[in-house]
């Protein structure tokens, strides 16, 4: 993972429009993380009533394992990748929180907001 610069509310600001789930993706994209479209794997950002979510679907990476194990009863834990979803969303909360937004758990994925003083009121 690259390092990341730490940008600032005001400097996304600058760059033009109020979208948020536009703003969360130019703070992962400068840290280096591309996101895809709802009907891609990867990581993912879209609007709900809570913020700005973030998740991460990686059905292609587990193609392989339910390919060879789909039989197994157990598959679950095969599959299930709670470490590397927990992992990742720590590093991405890490991101988040430098760049000025709030960024915490829910469920699988991560809720951003703005901080409540830097909301537009």
């Amino acid at each position: 993972m690259q390092s990341t610069q730490a940008v600032t509310d005001a400097e996304l600001s600058k760059e033009g429009g109020d979208d948020e789930c536009e703003r969360v993706r130019r703070v992962l994209c400068r840290a280096g993380f591309d996101t895809s479209t709802p009907s891609e794997d990867g990581l993912r950002v879209w609007a709900a009533p809570e913020g700005v979510m973030v998740g991460w679907v990686a059905r292609e990476v587990l193609r392989p394992t339910v390919q060879i194990h789909g039989h197994e009863e157990d598959i679950g834990r095969l599959t299930a990748l709670a470490g590397l979803h927990k992992a990742l969303r720590t590093a991405l909360a890490v991101i988040l929180r430098e760049a000025g937004l709030d960024a915490s758990a829910h469920g699988e994925h991560l809720v951003v907001v703005r901080p409540a003083d830097a909301r537009p009121r």
